[in-house]
């Protein structure tokens, strides 16, 4: 399964655009973990695409009563945890959303709230911020990333971040560190 992973669009869908025109026909899913999960119909729309399976949380800014603040997607033997963070403390360190995951059995949560691209793998757990697709910190464009998930349970998930520049379309590769 290949995962689009965004978030943190707060209504502001000009970078979502070129997004989803590159990567909904190449992905099985897209995750928006939180604050602004309506914007990728909205997108979607101005853009005319149709959009693969989207699975969305709700973040502090969304005010979507429908929305769940987690989510667990995948398969029985590789469950992925959605969440956006501002209730696990993210900005303060991991601890709450790792525990989130083990108990529920996952090998990697994807969140958002700190509009910073980050990963990393705590207690064998893989934790992966793709920053914000609108209003990036500590970085000068807004990022995202797409997440393949093997079939194989003992395989490493496959990351790419990448940032949108400037210009219509202009997206590229980064490393984050």
């Amino acid at each position: 399964m290949r995962i689009l992973a965004v978030s943190d669009s707060h209504h502001d869908i000009s970078s979502l655009i070129p997004v989803l025109r590159r990567f909904a026909p190449k992905v099985d899913l897209i995750a928006h973990l939180g604050d602004g999960v309506a914007d990728l119909e909205e997108a979607a729309e101005r853009a005319k695409l149709r959009l693969p399976r989207v699975e969305g949380v709700r973040g502090n800014g969304d005010y979507e009563t429908e929305l769940w603040p987690r989510r667990l997607i995948g398969s029985s033997d590789r469950p992925i945890l959605l969440l956006h963070g501002h209730l696990e403390g993210v900005s303060d360190d991991l601890g709450r959303i790792v525990v989130a995951a083990e108990s529920c059995g996952a090998k990697l949560v994807l969140f958002g709230h700190t509009h910073r691209p980050f990963f990393e793998e705590y207690r064998g757990i893989l934790a992966l911020n793709p920053g914000s697709i609108s209003r990036p910190r500590g970085r000068d464009r807004p990022t995202f990333a797409v997440v393949d998930v093997p079939d194989e349970a003992e395989r490493y998930f496959g990351i790419q971040f990448y940032e949108v520049g400037t210009g219509i379309g202009r997206i590229r590769e980064i490393d984050i560190y």
